[in-house]
């Protein structure tokens, strides 16, 4: 006997069209959740990294200045000398030149800036260097090593790590001093980061506060009646010396302001050469362009000293004297333009001209030739 079965296939539909569309759609938001996650904790990670670079470099900046302003090297108090010095036949003695130990005023560079901002600059007579060289990288080290095997930077120091100096703390905009540097041959070369800040708007993002180490040259050519110098003008060589030691302290400044206290009296423009000119405080306002703010005041404490500039003719005297003396002029370098001679008051590079031209889109003003 046969018996027949009959087999039973099962069939299975596919995915229809709203099912498929359906998923897609559910996939796609998932998707998107997920990548708003991380593009939030990538956001998050990039605010409070620049918040953390911004709190460390306003941290150096506040212990440079407080250390500046408590190494303060000053004049003898002048009415002491001279009654020390009344009845002395001085007919001698050649009047002898000389600048205010402590001077904060506006930028001359920046005369031209429109708005009611302006930029200041504080130069200071230091009888140590209130920030070590190697903060500023290439530059630094570039300029210690040059002093160091070449003798001819003339820092007052022997590895312009220590020993008295003048100093000054400046702004500029963010970028513009970076690209002279690199196209002096200070830093390395980075044309893609040049042409961004060449056509960037002036200082849209923000300034830079500097400071940096004044070389016995700019130092005689201020003293005799100079002007504060842009960071374009003179030639190669002139400009790397200008700016050898120059350190980065606070990126990204939206304004900020110097403020001397003197007498009860709170001042912008000031200058001191001895004891009894010295202010009580000092006060340091800063915005930066993320919002981030600052107030610093800051003690003033000094020794007493001579001037770099005594100290480096002296040596000079000493040298012809002995039949040596300083080869260079001073950091003339060659006598590429103005200001190698010690009594000189023409600009350096003058003769040279300018290497590095300056924003279009901005009179910078001091002296651009």
């Amino acid at each position: 006997m046969t018996i027949h079965t009959k087999s039973k296939t099962s069939s299975r539909s596919a995915f229809t069209l709203v099912e498929m569309t359906l998923a897609v759609v559910v996939g796609a938001l998932v998707l998107l959740g997920v990548s708003g996650v991380f593009a939030a904790a990538r956001n998050m990670d990039r605010i409070f990294g620049d918040q953390y670079e911004h709190s460390t470099q306003l941290h150096i900046a506040q212990m440079t200045i407080r250390r500046a302003l408590l190494s303060l090297q000053i004049d003898e108090d002048q009415r002491q000398v001279n009654a020390d010095t009344e009845g002395l036949n001085t007919s001698d003695t050649n009047p002898v030149d000389t600048r205010p130990r402590i001077i904060l005023e506006a930028d001359p560079i920046y005369g031209n800036l429109p708005g009611v901002w302006q930029p200041q600059r504080f130069e200071v007579v230091l009888s140590t260097p209130p920030i070590g060289l190697n903060m500023a990288t290439k530059a630094a080290a570039w300029a210690r090593i040059n002093d160091r095997d070449q003798d001819s930077l003339d820092f007052s120091s022997a590895d312009a790590s220590e020993g008295v100096l003048r100093s000054v703390f400046e702004l500029r905009p963010s970028g513009e001093r970076e690209r002279v540097m690199r196209a002096v041959g200070i830093m390395d070369p980075d044309p893609k980061e040049d042409e961004r800040i060449q056509l960037l708007p002036f200082a849209s993002e923000g300034w830079t506060l500097w400071w940096r180490p004044i070389l016995l040259t700019e130092s005689n050519y201020l003293r005799y009646g100079g002007s504060p110098l842009s960071d374009t003008v003179g030639t190669q060589d002139e400009i790397r010396y200008r700016l050898a030691g120059a350190i980065p302290l606070v990126q990204n400044i939206e304004l900020c302001s110097w403020t001397v206290y003197k007498s009860d009296e709170r001042v912008d423009e000031y200058a001191a050469q001895s004891m009894s000119d010295l202010p009580a405080y000092a006060e340091f306002e800063l915005m930066l362009k993320n919002g981030q703010y600052a107030s610093w005041m800051f003690e003033v404490d000094w020794v007493l000293g001579d001037d770099p500039l005594e100290l480096a003719e002296e040596d000079d005297i000493a040298g012809t004297n002995d039949g040596t003396g300083n080869e260079d002029g001073d950091n003339g370098i060659g006598g590429g333009g103005g200001g190698g001679g010690q009594n000189d008051p023409s600009p350096p590079g003058d003769g040279g001209g300018v290497v590095v031209p300056p924003r279009n889109n901005h009179n910078l003003g001091g002296g651009d030739t």
